[in-house]
């Protein structure tokens, strides 16, 4: 009898290094880290409780032991995760500018590029955008813009009104939604001049300028010499 030998299975890519001992926040951190890494190399649908734990070199009961809710709880906490790691890195980018033109765009880009570089998460859009979706839309987006608003409070107050800083950076946080949503539309918030273009055309000229700021502050974009006529009352 000939036996005809099976085809190699390819190599899964290397998920998570092995769980190293440590608080119950490292073993938290850890199981994030694999469950990304996982769906990041078999989807959604071909990701475990099994394959999360092996990837994190643990047993399956310190999965539940850490995510008692199981794949469900541990997948929300792996996206609020990410949007925490997106909403750091649009801060660090907007404090290191020293306008508010360059702070929103330094945000929305940077934000942008942090979700384009997120394995995981591209290959959820693409096969199984019904998973991602419900997190950034209808009931779930106003947490998010609420959490975008307090952003806005501390990242962009140094050039506005309080409430000026939230309305920018609920603007911000739509703008890379759509670009999620709608890769390239309507603009490529992945390209850094296209991003400043948008906020120097549409978003500066709609704020308005807290005068009691510093002058050199208020963006060159935005005329503040002529004022607009007051509107007919009749």
């Amino acid at each position: 009898m000939v036996v005809t030998p099976e085809p190699a299975q390819a190599t899964e890519p290397a998920v998570a290094p092995a769980l190293e001992p440590g608080t119950r926040g490292d073993v938290r951190s850890r199981l994030l880290a694999a469950t990304a890494a996982c769906v990041a190399a078999r989807g959604l649908r071909g990701t475990s409780i099994d394959d999360i734990a092996a990837a994190a070199g643990c047993a399956r009961a310190t999965v539940y032991r850490a995510f008692p809710g199981g794949r469900g709880e541990l997948l929300v906490a792996a996206v609020e995760a990410q949007v925490a790691t997106v909403f750091a890195v649009a801060g660090a980018a907007a404090d290191a500018e020293p306008d508010l033109a360059g702070a929103v765009t330094a945000a929305v880009h940077g934000a942008a590029a942090e979700l384009a570089g997120h394995a995981a998460l591209q290959r959820l859009l693409v096969e199984e955008p019904g998973a991602v979706l419900p997190f950034i839309s209808f009931d779930r987006l106003d947490p998010l813009l609420a959490a975008a608003a307090r952003w806005g409070r501390q990242h962009l107050s140094r050039f506005l009104r309080a409430d000026d800083a939230e309305i920018a950076a609920e603007w911000a946080a739509r703008v890379v939604l759509t670009h999620l949503r709608s890769p390239g539309s309507p603009t490529d918030t992945t390209d850094r001049a296209a991003v400043r273009r948008l906020v120097e055309r549409y978003l500066l000229p709609g704020l308005v300028i807290d005068l009691t700021l510093d002058p050199s502050h208020v963006p060159p974009t935005v005329d503040l010499t002529d004022p607009p006529e007051p509107r007919s009352t009749r």
